[in-house]
Protein backbone atom coordinates (compact mmCIF):
# COMPACT_ATOMS: atom_id res chain seq x y z
CA UNK A 1 0.00 0.00 0.00
CA UNK A 2 1.32 3.20 -1.21
CA UNK A 3 1.03 6.66 0.40
CA UNK A 4 2.11 10.05 -0.33
CA UNK A 5 4.31 11.98 1.93
CA UNK A 6 1.96 14.02 4.44
CA UNK A 7 -0.83 11.73 4.66
CA UNK A 8 -1.45 9.17 7.09
CA UNK A 9 -1.81 5.31 7.36
CA UNK A 10 -5.69 4.56 7.41
CA UNK A 11 -6.48 2.65 10.75
CA UNK A 12 -7.52 -0.97 10.59
CA UNK A 13 -11.40 0.17 11.70
CA UNK A 14 -11.39 2.02 8.07
CA UNK A 15 -11.46 0.67 4.57
CA UNK A 16 -8.70 2.35 2.47
CA UNK A 17 -10.08 5.67 0.35
CA UNK A 18 -11.02 4.84 -3.11
CA UNK A 19 -10.91 7.47 -6.13
CA UNK A 20 -14.03 9.06 -4.48
CA UNK A 21 -12.32 9.65 -1.40
CA UNK A 22 -14.98 7.77 0.79
CA UNK A 23 -14.82 6.66 4.19
CA UNK A 24 -16.37 3.42 5.06
CA UNK A 25 -16.16 2.61 9.33
CA UNK A 26 -16.90 -0.36 10.99
CA UNK A 27 -18.60 0.34 14.73
CA UNK A 28 -17.89 -1.93 17.40
CA UNK A 29 -20.17 -3.40 19.11
CA UNK A 30 -19.17 -3.03 22.56
CA UNK A 31 -18.27 0.70 22.80
CA UNK A 32 -21.47 1.91 24.28
CA UNK A 33 -20.78 -1.16 27.18
CA UNK A 34 -17.50 1.15 28.07
CA UNK A 35 -19.25 4.38 28.28
CA UNK A 36 -21.83 2.88 30.35
CA UNK A 37 -19.57 1.60 32.84
CA UNK A 38 -17.97 4.97 32.82
CA UNK A 39 -20.64 7.19 33.72
CA UNK A 40 -22.07 4.58 36.12
CA UNK A 41 -18.64 4.25 37.81
CA UNK A 42 -17.23 7.32 38.24
CA UNK A 43 -20.02 8.79 40.42
CA UNK A 44 -19.84 6.11 42.85
CA UNK A 45 -16.20 5.75 43.09
CA UNK A 46 -16.32 9.27 43.79
CA UNK A 47 -18.83 9.20 46.39
CA UNK A 48 -17.01 6.53 48.01
CA UNK A 49 -13.94 8.20 47.82
CA UNK A 50 -15.60 11.50 49.71
CA UNK A 51 -17.14 8.96 52.33
CA UNK A 52 -13.63 7.40 53.13
CA UNK A 53 -12.43 10.82 52.89
CA UNK A 54 -14.97 12.61 55.54
CA UNK A 55 -14.23 9.42 57.80
CA UNK A 56 -10.38 9.62 57.70
CA UNK A 57 -10.22 13.33 58.66
CA UNK A 58 -13.42 13.03 61.50
CA UNK A 59 -11.69 10.25 62.75
CA UNK A 60 -8.25 10.57 62.35
CA UNK A 61 -7.51 14.11 62.29
CA UNK A 62 -10.33 15.26 64.20
CA UNK A 63 -9.86 12.31 66.90
CA UNK A 64 -13.81 11.42 66.86
CA UNK A 65 -15.28 8.95 65.97
CA UNK A 66 -15.73 7.81 62.18
CA UNK A 67 -19.48 7.12 62.58
CA UNK A 68 -20.25 10.03 63.28
CA UNK A 69 -19.13 11.31 59.51
CA UNK A 70 -22.93 9.04 58.37
CA UNK A 71 -24.91 10.74 61.53
CA UNK A 72 -27.52 14.25 60.08
CA UNK A 73 -27.07 16.08 63.26
CA UNK A 74 -23.32 16.44 62.64
CA UNK A 75 -23.97 18.44 59.39
CA UNK A 76 -27.23 20.37 61.47
CA UNK A 77 -24.30 21.48 63.76
CA UNK A 78 -22.23 22.24 61.62
CA UNK A 79 -24.66 24.45 59.46
CA UNK A 80 -25.86 26.05 62.39
CA UNK A 81 -22.02 26.95 63.19
CA UNK A 82 -21.57 28.49 59.54
CA UNK A 83 -24.76 30.11 59.51
CA UNK A 84 -25.69 31.52 62.61
CA UNK A 85 -26.32 34.98 63.54
CA UNK A 86 -23.98 37.15 65.57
Amino acid sequence: MEREKGQRFPRDTQEVKTKAKTKVRERSGRNWKITVAKIVMVPLLLFFSLVIGLMIGYGVVGHKPASEVLDLGTYKHMWDLMFAET
